[in-house]
């Protein structure tokens, strides 16, 4: 149950890799979805695979049980599942910090909630960026989760 998320993840990424065709849309004629304060920068597949390396990052850690991540520009939002005789101490949220910011030197901020409906408000954000939905469109709702956390 613990990797089932990151499996899922990692399955679903696979399948959307392989199963892409190359789309000849003039950038020009794209619509945007909806209007967004936030540049996002980098490519979705990009991002995305930096969010998962670092939910995996966050799962070795010892009391961590599960992790998942979003990134929106240069913050990375992450939900944690600890385990049943854990707790997300200062101590723990200073060492995913230094972990993730080793990792990632694109990351200045970071916000960590072990609140299970954040977790999975996350992990819906992912899910729906694997089944092929844009970064973009996804703003409102990572902003919506950060806004939860802090």
């Amino acid at each position: 149950m613990k990797g089932k998320p990151i499996f899922m993840l990692l399955l679903v990424s696979i399948l959307l890799i392989g199963c892409t065709k190359q789309n000849s849309i003039d950038e020009s004629e794209e619509k945007p979805v909806e209007e967004i304060s936030i540049a996002v920068t980098g490519s979705d597949n990009e991002i995305i695979e930096r969010s998962e390396t670092i939910s995996d990052i966050v799962v070795e850690l010892y009391g961590i049980d599960d992790a998942t991540t979003i990134i929106l520009n240069d913050r990375a939002i992450i939900g944690v599942k600890v385990s049943d005789d854990q707790e997300l101490t200062k101590e723990t949220l200073e060492i995913i910090e230094e972990k993730v910011l080793g990792y990632d030197n694109k990351i200045a901020d970071l916000l960590i909630t072990d609140e299970d409906r954040i977790f999975a408000d996350i992990s819906d954000v992912i899910y729906d960026l694997l089944q092929g939905k844009s970064y973009d469109s996804q703003v409102k709702r990572i902003n919506n989760i950060m806004n939860k956390i802090k």
